[in-house]
Order: structure tokens, then C-alpha cells, then sequence
């Protein structure tokens, strides 16, 4: 099946149009000869009274039926002829016998006029479903028409009772922060511009960090930093440059680690580290910062990662033909020490070798580092790379866990920092050969897999009291991710989050309908309450909250919606929760 995304100016050949049921009447026939044609919304086949017809190269089908399955309200008005038809802020006119529609008051020339036949309004279908938010898709082979509905325009609060945290989320792009300890507060929304991707809280939950980009895609422009105070006020962009990779909070106070880039140098890297310790506006400012510079420019800076001491930063350093691949650490007054040297100079200028260290992963206790190999190809590491642990206490060679992707997030250490959970599997794709590991420390480095026959994994978060308990996603494993075949469904149904007790016995968190799945697992600190990300589609889901000591789930926030990152990984993660803590 050939199927793809068509744009505005694409299939110029083939123009879609629709009709709407204004009452009973005969059927409009199609051509003789003429293929069935099918329309789906959200995976889903329209039922439509006047089956799709071709008609001077346009195809005709129910405007009432296609813009209600869009969630949209219709409305005629026999007098002047008139269709309005509302989806949120959107609103779109059609008049009988017009070829300009009004789309939110401003018009728009259609290629073909719009007209009554039989009881019905025909009008084009690209531009209504467009108009109305969607994405259309055409198989020409198939001769059929797949619509995606746009996703929800703003976050809800569906429950009103209050809950003990702080929620930042995104839609559509924008910020948003919810106050949950305030019993019915609604979300505020932070940007509204742009394209947001949430970094996370502050440790003391006073900030919250996020990039922010000034066109509405992951790619085009490159991020700033920025943080915004918990009451959704004093929001202020840190640095005047771009930055590169993750920016990371000190685990001690109000400072921000991160690299950045020149503006004019698109994703090239400035090779610095930064320090920016923020100002907590208490004396009336906004959170200015104030910067520091711990390594310059062309420190050709690949990944770092703060020493749970907070004193100090691990930075990885890439293998070029000077130097060898280094870990080093890095006080906060600049003093190197070298952490681990691997392989030699690359000389001879190899086209394929081991460039640097990435997504680096303190113990609890500082003890030992886990990271990921990357090689110098990215497609190459795209489909897995090596997974280490270094021993600081320990001389020797690192402790080799296998290969999987090199995602920071899969790599998770028990909060007593013996135990090292992470996700083993090669292949880009997130959906097949993705399993729970453990490894332990205490006893050598003794490697336990905890996946499952059939099964994929992701996504390990540990519990923070004792017994240590971990949870993870895991879902029946599928087919591989295409890009595109799977809209708008969910790319793992059924998945849910999962609990591996102390002990090693296994059971299921949450529960729910078979076309949704659940992600980015969040226990409170008490142990006593799971949030999560119940997915309905793709691109767009709801935070729910579940009492582990007993109790039903709870829908708090609908209208979440994010990015599915490449191959289905759901990387940035679209919300960040921030704990109360108990006054004791």
C-alpha cells in the first residue's frame, strides 16, 4: 500500500470534495465503471448515506457526516443557503453555489463552487478537513481517503478534587502548568507560540525549565532556554543563545547545566558548558541568571551529566585524532579529572569507530556511571549502541550490559545504587525487541532479563522507599513503526504499566480498553499514588491517577497532547509532575 501525508499543493490532480445531508433524498450516482471509494476518520470507516462518487475529477462524499466525525457542529440556514460549521475555534461558511469559503472570517478561493444536489451541499473535502484540523492521506491504489482529526486545543481539568502536585503538560505545541493542590484550578497556559518542549521541575519545585522554539515544528528553528516559575509567572529566556542537547538541573539548588550553539550555526554545537544559577525573584525580579562559563567554546562538549553531590559535572569528551574518547569531571570552579580514557587517538582518520560517551547516569550514591558507546555513524547508532557501567571505586575495564537504544530515560538505578535497570534490544523501532534488564552491582555485576516472550519494555522509574520496587511500560510486541501506517491508533495497544517487586514477581499497575495504551510512569514519593499517561491515540491522551492502596483511577487532565518521537519512542516526554512533599 503506497500511503503518505498530502500537503496543501500536493495531488493537484485529485481534489477532494464533500456533501452534506440536509434532509432526504435520492442517492447521487457515480460514473460508470467507477471504483469504490472509502473514507476513514481516526482509523474508523465513515458511514455515509451518498456513497463517494467521482465527478469531474473530484470526489464527492457527506459533508455533515465528515465534519460531526471531526467533532465539529453543523449548522444550514435555508434562507441564505449557508453552512456554518464550528470545531473549536475554527469556523468555516459555505454557500450554495459560491467558490469562496470563509475560513474564520477570512476567504479562501475553492476550485470548485460549492452547490445543492438533491438535498445536499457538495464542497471540497481537502479544504473542510483541513479547515477543521486534520490530515488527510490518499492510497491511490486503494482508492481511499484516511482523515487523522485534529487533537483537542486545549487541556481540561476533568476532575476537580485536588491532588498533591504540580503538573506541567503540553497541547498542541504550548506549555501548561496545573496546580493540583488547588482543588478545581484550571491549567495556565505559559506559551502560546512556537513549539514547547518541557525539560523538567527544579528540585525544590520552584522552577520549571523548558526550550522553546519560535516556529511550530521539533526542527526548523533551533531552542532556547527558558524557565518559568510554578505559578505560571516571572517566565525568562536564561541564555540569549540556542542550546544543544538536554539542559540538566543541579540535584542542590537553582542552576542550570547546558551547551549552546551560535544563532546563525543551524544544530551545530559551540562545544561550551554552562552554568546558570537563577535568581529566586523573591526580591521582585524575574529570575535573571547568572552565567558562568566552566568550559569555552570548541571544548567539543558531546554529553554531561551533574554528580549527585552537585559539586561537580561528568562531561564526555568525543575521540578525535588528537584525543581519545574521555569522561571527565568537572568542578564548579573548572578543575578536570579524567574518569575514564577509551581507545586511542583516531589518527588515521577512521571513517567508522567509537566517537563518544552519551546519556550519562549517576548512581544515588556517586559510586558508578552508566552510559551509552556511540559510534561515529548515526545511523548506526540509530539501531543500538553499547550500554556500560564504570566503577569509580574499582580500576579496571567498565562493565560491558549489552546493546540497546541510547535513550537516558532507559537507563534508571535503584535508589540504594545497586541495581541498574535498562532496556536491551537492537533495531530502531520501539514497538519489537525491547526487554527489561537488570543489572546488580553488589554481586559483580550479575545480569538478570526481566522481559517477557512477546512482550516489549520501556521506560524503567524505580520506586523510592523500601523494598524498591520498578516500574515500566510493557505491551504486546508489534509491528515495526512506519512512519505513518499506524495512524492514528496507539503504537503499542494494550500496553500498561507494570511492577517488578523486590522479589522479582510481576503484575500489572493499570488496566484499561485494548486501543489504549499507558506511558511515562510517575510515583509519588510516599509510594502511595501512580500517575500516568493514558495515550487514545498517537498524538494525544490524558494524565490519570491511580491510588495503589486502594481505590478506582482517576482521569485528572485531558487534551494532552506531544510528539511521537522517531519510531515510536515518545521522546520529549509531553508532561513533568512535580511531588508535594509531606510537611514532616
Amino acid at each position: 500500500m503506497f500511503l503518505f501525508k498530502c500537503g496543501r499543493n500536493a495531488m493537484k490532480s485529485l481534489k477532494f470534495c464533500v456533501s452534506m445531508l440536509a434532509g432526504s433524498a435520492p442517492t447521487v450516482p457515480a460514473f460508470a465503471g467507477q471504483a469504490a471509494i472509502l473514507v476513514s476518520v481516526d482509523g474508523k470507516k465513515l458511514d455515509l448515506e451518498v456513497p463517494p462518487v467521482i465527478q469531474g475529477d473530484r470526489v464527492m462524499v457527506s459533508v455533515r457526516k465528515l465534519a460531526e466525525s471531526l467533532r465539529a457542529q453543523v449548522d444550514w440556514d435555508p434562507a441564505t443557503e449557508t453552512a456554518t460549521i464550528v470545531c473549536g475555534s475554527r469556523v468555516v461558511k459555505l454557500v450554495n453555489g459560491s467558490n469562496v469559503a470563509l475560513l474564520s472570517g477570512e476567504p479562501v478561493r475553492l476550485d470548485v463552487p460549492v452547490r445543492v444536489e438533491e438535498n445536499r451541499l457538495l464542497a471540497p473535502l481537502r479544504f473542510l478537513a483541513e479547515s477543521l484540523g486534520a490530515t488527510v492521506a490518499w492510497s491511490n491504489i486503494e482508492q481511499k481517503a484516511r482523515i487523522i482529526s485534529a487533537p483537542p486545543e486545549g487541556p481540561e481539568r476533568v476532575c476537580h478534587a485536588s491532588f498533591p502536585a504540580r503538573v506541567a503538560l503540553t497541547n498542541n505545541g504550548h506549555l501548561w502548568i496545573v496546580n493540583g493542590a488547588g482543588a478545581g484550578s484550571a491549567p495556565v497556559q505559559i506559551t502560546n507560540e512556537g513549539i514547547a518542549e518541557i525539560v523538567g521541575w527544579s528540585p525544590d519545585g520552584w522552577w520549571l525549565m523548558y526550550l522553546h522554539r519560535d516556529a511550530p515544528d521539533l526542527w526548523s528553528t533551533p531552542p532556547y532556554l527558558w524557565v518559568v516559575k510554578a505559578d505560571g509567572t516571572g517566565a525568562c529566556q536564561v541564555d540569549r543563545r540556542p542550546v544543544t542537547g538536554t539542559p540538566a538541573w543541579s540535584p542542590l539548588e537553582d542552576a542550570i547545566a547546558y551547551g549552546t550553539q551560535a544563532p546563525d550555526q543551524k544544530n551545530a554545537t559551540d562545544g561550551n558548558l554552562k552554568l546558570a544559577v537563577l535568581d529566586d525573584g523573591d526580591s521582585g525580579t524575574t529570575g535573571e541568571a547568572m552565567i558562568t562559563v566552566l568550559l569555552p567554546d570548541e571544548s567539543d562538549v558531546a554529553d554531561f551529566a551533574w554528580v549527585p553531590d552537585g559539586q561537580s559535572i561528568a562531561v564526555s569528551l568525543p575521540r578525535n585524532k588528537e584525543c581519545p574518547l574521555l569522561i571527565n569531571r568537572i568542578d564548579l570552579k573548572g578543575k578536570s579529572v579524567n574518569l575514564l580514557t577509551h581507545g586511542e587517538p583516531n589518527a588515521t582518520e577512521e571513517y567508522f569507530y567509537t566517537r563518544s560517551a552519551t546519556g550519562l547516569q549517576w548512581s544515588p550514591d556517586g559510586r558508578y556511571l552508566a552510559y551509552y558507546l556511540e559510534p561515529s555513524s548515526g545511523s548506526m547508532a540509530a539501531d543500538g549502541v553499547s550500554i556500560q557501567v564504570l566503577d569509580l571505586q574499582q580500576s579496571g575495564q567498565p562493565l560491558d550490559l549489552g546493546s540497546g537504544l541510547g535513550y537516558a530515560r532507559w537507563l534508571a538505578w535503584s535508589p540504594d545504587s545497586t541495581r541498574l535497570a535498562y532496556i536491551v534490544g537492537c533495531g530502531r523501532d520501539a514497538t519489537v525487541n525491547k526487554r527489561l534488564y537488570l543489572a546488580d552491582l553488589q554481586s559483580g555485576g550479575k545480569i538478570t532479563d526481566c522481559g517477557s516472550a512477546g512482550q516489549v519494555d520501556t521506560q524503567p522509574v524505580w520506586s523510592s522507599n523500601k523494598p524498591y520496587s520498578l516500574l515500566f511500560n510493557r505491551g504486546k510486541e508489534g509491528g515495526t513503526w512506519t512512519g505513518g501506517d499506524n495512524f492514528p491508533d496507539v503504537l503499542v495497544p494494550g500496553q500498561r504499566i507494570w511492577l517488578r517487586a523486590d522479589g522479582g514477581e510481576v503484575k500489572s499497575l493499570t488496566s484499561g480498553p485494548a486501543d489504549t495504551a499507558d506511558y511515562a510512569p510517575k510515583l509519588s514519593p510516599n509510594g502511595e499514588t501512580l500517575a500516568y499517561l493514558r495515550l487514545n491515540r498517537y498524538d494525544s491522551g490524558s494524565l490519570c491517577l491511580k491510588p495503589l492502596t486502594g481505590g478506582q483511577d482517576l482521569e485528572l487532565i485531558s487534551g494532552l497532547t506531544g510528539d511521537h518521537g522517531f519510531y515510536g519512542n515518545y521522546y520529549p516526554e509531553w508532561l513533568s509532575i512535580y511531588w508535594e512533599r509531606d510537611p514532616d
